[in-house]
């Protein structure tokens, strides 16, 4: 008798449970990925995921169950070098070198050699080949620091790819980018599997798994709610699968509806971009008011952002600060008009390391502190100091370098330097990201602070229970506004975010 049997998975979770002291991350959980499969991986923070990956790149071990890779049994732990032929992981924020070169960051730990030095005209030549056949849009011989999240994104998956990994993990990959650059992302994760590249994705924007994943797992607290394919994958039940059961956020700021009869605090009339990335935008945001802005992956929020902080111009429209015209793209400009931000990625936009906390937390206020051009080192420690008492920081030390604080008291650099000119608006881009509860108590509260004094507050997150801070959402879908939600519930939010009735 014959007996017919299914592919070999790719990617086999067998039985896998996982504890750390008191908390049952994983219990007994089994999910199987397909050769060429993209396979979603969803559930809420806390759900077990970051666990789950961490046992699939061999960084952590079950305590029971197993992982193996096309019928074979994982590499020992010690073999890093047989978990990186097998697997690649490609986080949010891209894992490259910023101060090598493009090509050095290609090749990085398997540079090409010619009897026994380095082949450096055939790192340019392979750099250059691997550069034009994945569309990216760098020179190999330039420095990695100031290439766009996107590129280095695509730089990242090249790099896996051409090392021989035939298993991406992609973890909320889009979280930081905007339309098209999600479109040339998803256009390549399709070429690639239709060369037979298998790839877990984990996103918390349902329409991205309904888009592109063949096949889907839920997990809730730890174990695994349910693993489905094709048309069974339904934005409905994916909802009804995160929501369950879960509390409501205790954070919730009051806002009044607008004053018509005050000057708005900020206001964006029609507003686009050349990208496209915002296309008609119209807000207005009151003195004292919180706002909070949500939306899938390529919805425009970040790109809204930016235009209000003028790290972005805009080819159309109108940006107003207490009712007076701010010009486009002029970061500088912005900050004299009243407007203060906090980037997303502090690691990169938020912050200068090496530089003390006072160095940082001054940098937006050199032209205060220095009208001559000439710095009193004196008058910056006193006002870092001032700064640094608003924000709590722990230490307290202004002389200290911002490297060697905790990821909570970085962020309150970042929050000091851009309440250091007392702006009448300040736009805030996932303040609480990868802070822990006690640094996320402590921003909140710096935020209500800044509301009871007349600041309009714009609140821009992927967390939709950091959007229910604010009892007003505003929800963007293809560079403009599609639902204004006030006092909304969880769900009211994920189902607009989705397109859900």
């Amino acid at each position: 008798m014959t007996t017919t049997t299914g592919p070999v998975p790719a990617v086999e979770i067998a039985g896998v449970s996982k504890t750390y002291g008191a908390t049952r991350a994983l219990r007994d959980v089994s999910v199987s990925v397909l050769p060429g499969q993209v396979h979603g991986l969803i559930g809420r923070n806390g759900a077990g995921k970051s666990t789950l990956l961490r046992m699939i790149t061999g960084l952590e071990q079950p305590d029971t169950g197993s992982v193996s890779f096309w019928g074979e049994p994982a590499p020992s732990p010690a073999d890093r070098a047989g978990w990186k032929q097998r697997v690649a992981a490609v986080y949010q924020r891209p894992s490259v070198f910023p101060n090598l070169t493009v090509a050095e960051n290609l090749f990085a730990g398997r540079l090409p050699t010619l009897r026994g030095g380095v082949s450096w005209r055939r790192v340019q030549h392979d750099a250059e080949r691997i550069l034009g056949e994945w569309n990216i849009d760098l020179d190999p011989r330039t420095s990695l620091a100031d290439a766009p999240l996107e590129e280095r994104q695509m730089l990242t998956i090249a790099r896996a790819l051409e090392a021989g990994t035939r298993i991406v993990l992609l973890d909320e990959p889009t979280v930081q980018l905007e339309g098209a650059a999600i479109r040339r992302l998803f256009d390549k994760v399709a070429e690639l599997q239709e060369a037979g590249v298998t790839f877990v994705f984990v996103s918390h924007f349902l329409r991205e798994v309904t888009a592109i994943c063949d096949s889907a797992s839920v997990l809730r607290d730890g174990r695994l709610l349910w693993s489905r394919e094709g048309d069974d994958i339904r934005s409905d039940d994916l909802v009804e699968a995160l929501l369950a059961g879960q509390e409501q956020r205790r954070y919730r700021v009051a806002t009044a509806a607008i004053d018509l009869s005050h000057t708005p605090a900020i206001r964006l009339d029609a507003v686009s971009d050349k990208a496209g990335d915002v296309d008609g935008l119209s807000l207005t945001v009151g003195p004292g008011e919180l706002v909070a802005i949500g939306g899938s992956g390529g919805s425009g929020k970040y790109a809204a952002g930016e235009v209000m902080a003028g790290l972005r111009r805009a080819t159309s429209g109108r940006v107003e600060v207490d009712g007076e015209p701010v010009r486009s793209g002029d970061v500088k400009a912005s900050q004299r008009a009243g407007v203060g931000f906090v980037p997303a990625d502090r690691h990169k936009d938020g912050y200068v390391p090496q530089l003390s906390v006072a160095e940082n937390m001054t940098m937006g206020v050199m032209d205060q502190l220095a009208p001559a051009g000439l710095v009193s080192p004196r008058r910056r420690t006193a006002v870092s100091r001032e700064l640094i008492a608003d924000v709590a920081l722990v230490p307290p030390d202004p002389s200290l370098p911002v490297s060697g604080l905790s990821g909570g008291n970085q962020q309150k650099v970042v929050l000091a330097r851009a309440l250091a000119r007392k702006p009448r608006v300040l736009v805030l881009i996932s303040p609480t990201a990868g802070v822990d509860i006690a640094a996320k108590d402590a921003i909140y509260g710096l935020m209500v602070r800044a509301l009871e004094d007349g600041v309009a507050v714009v609140l821009i997150s992927d967390d939709v229970e950091e959007l229910l801070v604010s009892s007003r959402v505003v929800i963007m879908s293809d560079g403009r506004v599609s639902a204004e939600l006030l006092e909304p519930t969880e769900e009211d939010i994920v189902r607009a975010i989705e397109g859900l009735e």
